[in-house]
């Protein structure tokens, strides 16, 4: 007995030395995160001085670099998904027959996380601010959101089918939405539906190659029948005064039906790769053989880049596209149809200052199901659409019904915008229990009143010029149902 417990003990501390003593010959170099390996602290800090953080730098480079770092991580996730079939990451969902989730999807999903009937208001008012200037612009914008995985395929998901409180999604409104407000709509949700094929990866977040080519060929869809619809409005070719000639033109795009389709082992996906680190099991995936001509116009290493620019020769049309990690697969074929072409990954989205560089006539928005809330925490930076101004600005002012309210419930800050130094912002809030489903926030500032951005579920945000926006502004919010008006009150910015 005495041998065993000496042995046992033995191969404890073999066990614990192991990882630290292999350092010397099998250090950890690569990590499966995205991000580099910590490094070595050093023991002076950049002032000279000693470096009293050391032991908390040296904490994070011995977890990053420890020998077997990443096999130990694979061990132990493949242990607790087919022994006991749950994640050792947070970020992932283990679902049935080998599917992982994302589990930032689980509101989504679960029905906790749908939008009220009040932020789905925010959300459309928002959208048609963005829609009214850039049709002042003169130019045309289309919105695409890729389905989150578990919304189209969730008999995978594992026990919390049993929990959902509410099957519908916020995005199923979209569609309506779009419809009210005349902004054209990709809806890929719907068209995913009607395909038999599974068109995700079991084992990323994103959708297959097949997924990806559906998805480009609904977006060129609905661009070209914006493109037709301006060719038979003469007036629309003559009102950009950005890219005059260009809108209106004769316009097709390739839908690649006679690529020739390549099935691969190949796929490796980001969930994959959370759990398993570097030695994950890949999996099936589509490719098509095709010969994209497109080059690029910036120093692009991969398209995981946040801003990319690309040339096509002989083909018409600007583009500037905002975009999330679905659009990497997207960006070849949507880059072969455009004569020039900028995508970002920035938001918020520096809306105005990208037009006024880029001069597109075309827009797109691709945001993924499960951000769609970014449309009321981060909305668009542009100008502020003028309500009324001066005299019909005051006849407001006087026409509207007075409110009183506790001045602790409401404020407003006003500050240059970190993204955008030549605007500022003002936002602040109101007290939700004045503010009906459909309640419109308007802010009365030097003497115009502007059509504030909604955000949350009762905040507002302007942008305005700074050469136009005072140093320290006065503001009054004004509360529009209908054709009625509740004027709150001047509002002091808090410190």
């Amino acid at each position: 007995m005495k041998r065993i417990q000496i042995i046992f003990i033995g191969l404890s501390l073999l066990v614990m030395i192991l990882p630290f003593a292999g350092m010397a010959f099998f250090p950890t170099k690569q990590t499966a995160e995205n991000r580099r390996p910590a490094e070595f602290p050093s023991l002076i800090s950049e002032e000279g001085a000693l470096n009293t953080d050391f032991f908390n730098g040296f904490d994070a480079w011995f977890n990053d670099h420890f020998a077997f770092r990443n096999e130990l991580a694979a061990a132990d996730s493949f242990l607790l998904g087919n022994v006991f079939g749950t994640s050792s990451q947070e970020s992932v969902i283990y679902g049935t027959d080998g599917w992982l989730y994302y589990a930032s999807t689980l509101p989504d999903y679960l029905g906790t996380g749908c939008m009220t009937e009040r932020e789905l208001f925010n959300l459309k008012h928002n959208l048609e601010i963005l829609r009214e200037w850039t049709r002042e612009q003169g130019v045309e914008l289309l919105l695409t959101v890729p389905p989150n995985k578990n919304t189209l395929y969730g008999d995978h998901m594992p026990y919390y089918d049993s929990k959902i409180v509410n099957p519908h999604h916020t995005i199923e409104a979209l569609p309506e939405i779009c419809r009210g407000i005349g902004l054209p709509y990709a809806d890929l949700l719907s068209m995913f539906r009607g395909e038999a094929e599974t068109l995700y990866l079991m084992r990323d977040s994103h959708w297959n190659g097949k997924g990806a080519l559906l998805a480009y060929r609904c977006m060129m869809e609905e661009t070209k029948r914006i493109r037709e619809q301006e060719a038979s409005n003469p007036e629309s070719s003559d009102s950009s005064p950005n890219t005059p000639g260009v809108r209106g033109y004769e316009w097709d795009y390739d839908d690649y039906s006679d690529a020739p389709v390549i099935r691969t082992r190949d796929a490796d996906g980001d969930l994959n790769r959370m759990l398993y680190t570097i030695y994950g099991k890949k999996e099936m995936d589509t490719h098509y053989g095709i010969d994209h001509t497109y080059t690029y116009t910036t120093e692009t290493k991969s398209v995981e880049d946040s801003w990319i620019c690309t040339k096509k020769d002989g083909t018409n049309g600007k583009l500037l596209m905002f975009r999330d990690s679905f659009g990497n697969s997207l960006l070849p074929y949507i880059a072969d149809q455009f004569g020039s072409a900028c995508f970002t990954r920035e938001a918020p989205y520096r809306l105005r200052k990208l037009v006024k560089e880029q001069k597109p006539d075309l827009i797109i928005i691709e945001k993924v199901e499960r951000n769609l809330r970014d449309f009321i925490t981060d909305p668009p930076i542009l100008p502020a659409p003028i309500w009324a101004s001066d005299l019909d600005a005051e006849a407001i002012i006087k026409k509207g019904t007075g409110i009183k309210v506790d001045p602790k419930k409401i404020g407003f800050h006003a500050l240059d915008s970190p993204y955008d130094p030549t605007m500022r912002q003002i936002f602040g809030t109101v007290p939700e229990d004045l503010l009906n489903e459909e309640t419109e926030i308007l802010l009365y500032v030097d003497k115009t009143i502007r059509k504030a951005c909604h955000t949350g579920m009762n905040g507002f945000m302007i942008y305005m010029d700074r050469e136009e926006c005072p140093e320290n502004p006065q503001v009054r919010v004004i509360l529009k149902d209908e054709d009625t008006y509740r004027v709150l009150p001047e509002i002091e910015e808090e410190p």
